[in-house]
Formats: C-alpha cells, structure tokens, sequence
C-alpha cells in the first residue's frame, strides 16, 4: 500500500512562529490557499481512504481534499500534534526566556526538562506509530493519505529510517506538504513483517508560485 502524510496548511501561529501543539489555531487565509492547491494535486492521485487529525487547522484542510475526492474524512485523536503543555502559543522566542533548560536539553538524546503537560518523546512516538500501523494494516494494496502535523511526520520519518531523536530536526516538513510511504508485506527482517520506504519527503511541488511558510513543525 501507499501512505501519504500530509501537513495541514499554515496558521498565523506558523507564521508567527508560535509552537501549537494541541492548540487549535485555524487556517490562515494563506492556508486556505494552500489547502486548495495541494487539494488539486492529492485528486489527480488514486486516493481511496481519507484520514485527519481532528484539530481544525488539519481537519479545514482534510476538507478540502475531502470535497475534490468524494471521500469522507475519518478523524483520528492519536494523529494530532504532540502536546506541548506549558509550551502552547508561545513565540520560540518565548520559549527560549522562560524554559531555557528546555532549550538546552532538547538537542540531547535523551533530554530532561520541566514543562508542565509536555508529552514525552517514548508517548507520542508510540501513539504515532500504534495509529500509523492500524491505519496500514486496514488498508492492504491501497492508497491512504492522513491529514496530520509536523511532528507526526518527522517521528514517522524517523522510525522508518530508524534514526535517533535530533532537534532541531534534519528534515524540513513543510506546510501543505505530502511525504510518501510505500509498505510492502512479507518477512524482510526479524523485527517487522513489513518493509517501509520512504518515497518522497516535503514535496511542495503544487504550491509553486505561491509561497510557503519556513515554519517549525510543531
């Protein structure tokens, strides 16, 4: 099967650069620009399932592929953002004044910090993928696209090329962003049943001309 991960379009937080996580911030009317045109493209693919994160600014742009598809959306809780408590809609700026250890230790590997309602990297890592391999394992020999943020991507990204946790991170997910997974059965090693290849990473082909946000994922 072909899974797309898909980044919603950019809020004014995105281009505020204020870290979202489960804040529900809608598009912006650049966004909304965004939606439209990557909606165009995913409809010349053969989509046959349709997934979202359920916080607006995800769910605003799963509607508008929903409506170039005929396909309903179905949300999913686990395919929102990471939460980032205290840190919720503050500036990296802000960040930076009022949790400094916070930005000391999130380059480290294993990273230790107090922020009030932070999810944990071993939490979100595993909803991620426990949410990303029910959707595959639903759907053998099609193609499913999933609506759905920075982070989700980034910790896909890096389970299927089985990288350690790095922030800030290597890849650049941008807004309105489709990232391609192909996953084929059969016994390839003797951790997985599956073998998933990364295909194609923050393509943003579709918004040429038009601009895109350099906004961080979260």
């Amino acid at each position: 099967m072909q899974l797309l991960l898909i980044r919603h379009g950019e809020t004014a937080a995105n281009a505020e650069r204020r870290v979202q996580g489960h804040l529900d911030v809608p598009l912006s009317d650049h966004g909304l620009r965004e939606s439209e045109l990557l909606a165009d493209r995913i409809a010349a693919l053969p989509v046959s399932v349709l997934y979202s994160s359920p916080l607006s600014r995800a769910r605003r742009t799963a509607e508008a592929i929903a409506r170039k598809l005929s396909l309903p959306a179905d949300e999913r809780p686990e395919l929102m953002e990471r939460d980032v408590g205290a840190l919720s809609g503050l500036t990296w700026n802000e960040v930076a004044e009022r949790y400094p250890e916070y930005m000391r230790a999130r380059s480290e590997p294993n990273p230790v910090f107090e922020v009030d309602g932070y999810e944990p990297d071993d939490a979100f890592d595993n909803r991620v993928a426990t949410v990303l391999d029910s959707i595959i394992e639903r759907h053998p020999g099609e193609t499913v696209a999933a609506v759905t943020h920075g982070g989700v991507i980034y910790s896909f990204c890096r389970r299927t090329l089985q990288l350690d946790a790095v922030r800030p991170t290597p890849f650049d997910i941008g807004n309105a962003s489709i990232t391609v997974f192909d996953v084929h059965d059969g016994e390839f090693n003797a951790m997985s049943r599956r073998r998933v290849r990364l295909m194609a990473l923050n393509d943003t082909c579709h918004l040429d001309g038009l601009g895109r946000s350099d906004a961080p994922p979260t």
